[in-house]
């Protein structure tokens, strides 16, 4: 494909268009991008549905699965992947129409690009959080394999994640999920740094004993969930898939799934620079989130 093919990942460099106040990332697929945004934000919100919200990279599809589980009361997996209900998505909000209820929504979308029902229907919302250096590191793979770009370089790609290019960065996310719950302070929202099973099926009202949580736990660990990815027991939405396929990747979404990757790819200035950026952010941007490292 043509470097500025518009199904191509958009370049660091790209000017990206906005909508209300936010940039609009261009997820390949999709061929008019504020359009898609205006239909996500008119979408139907259900009293029963759930959604999963995160900057990309930050462990959606280990939490959805286990959302799955909880809410459907069994360890069986389901044959489709997120993807089928993933709003940004190319058909994402026409199979999510579809999607029998309670739904799992997903999106890694800012929320004033998200359906605005979901405030006044006091939508459920787990905002999963990863810490900055895993994500870097995961988006960084990522974008050499499912999009191919084989020729990124880490240090440009840490250029990208600590704001400079037009791309949004994790911290730009982190703020306006921090600005939702500032001016929205009664709506239920569960954050999900790491393995909290029971506590989000209290959240989720749904029945949950120890030994439930513990086979979700099991059923749902990295090294399954990766074997049943490689096995291609999931469906994914044919749109997607083409889209895939159209870049050139493989689509294979788990690769290690640990806390602390960071340190076999940072180097101690990489590391002492991002550290600064990290600071940086939690202090200008008035943050109050706790990442865990190790």
């Amino acid at each position: 494909m043509s470097a500025d093919s518009e199904e191509d990942p958009p370049s660091e460099m790209e000017q990206l268009p906005e909508a209300y106040g936010w940039k609009i990332f261009l997820f390949p697929g999709i061929k008019d991008h504020v359009a898609h945004v205006e239909a996500s934000r008119n979408f139907s919100i259900r009293d029963d549905d759930v959604l999963v919200a995160a900057y990309p990279k930050c462990g959606t599809h280990w939490l959805w699965e286990v959302t799955q589980m909880l809410l459907r009361q069994t360890t069986d997996y389901e044959k489709s992947t997120k993807e089928q209900v993933m709003l940004e998505s190319p058909g994402g909000l026409e199979r999510a129409d579809q999607e029998p209820s309670p739904r799992i929504l997903n999106s890694h979308n800012p929320f004033v690009h998200l359906p605005q029902e979901i405030i006044s229907k006091k939508t459920k919302i787990i905002h999963v959080i990863r810490n900055p250096k895993d994500a870097a590191v995961s988006n960084y793979w990522h974008l050499k394999n499912i999009h191919n770009v084989q020729d990124l370089q880490f240090q440009k790609h840490l250029d990208v994640m600590m704001g400079k290019s037009q791309l949004p960065t994790q911290f730009d996310y982190l703020q306006q999920m921090s600005e939702f719950e500032r001016t929205h302070p009664d709506h239920p929202i569960k954050h999900e740094p790491i393995e909290i099973i029971k506590e989000l099926a209290q959240f989720l009202n749904v029945p949950a004993s120890d030994e439930f949580c513990q086979d979700v736990a099991n059923a749902c660990s990295f090294e399954k969930l990766k074997k049943i990815e490689e096995a291609g027991a999931k469906n994914f939405p044919t749109e997607f898939a083409h889209v895939l396929n159209e870049l050139g990747g493989k689509m294979h979404f788990y690769r290690k799934g640990i806390i602390g990757d960071w340190k076999n790819m940072f180097t101690v200035a990489q590391n002492e620079a991002f550290d600064a950026y990290i600071d940086s952010c939690i202090k200008n941007k008035g943050l109050n989130y706790t990442f865990i490292y190790e």
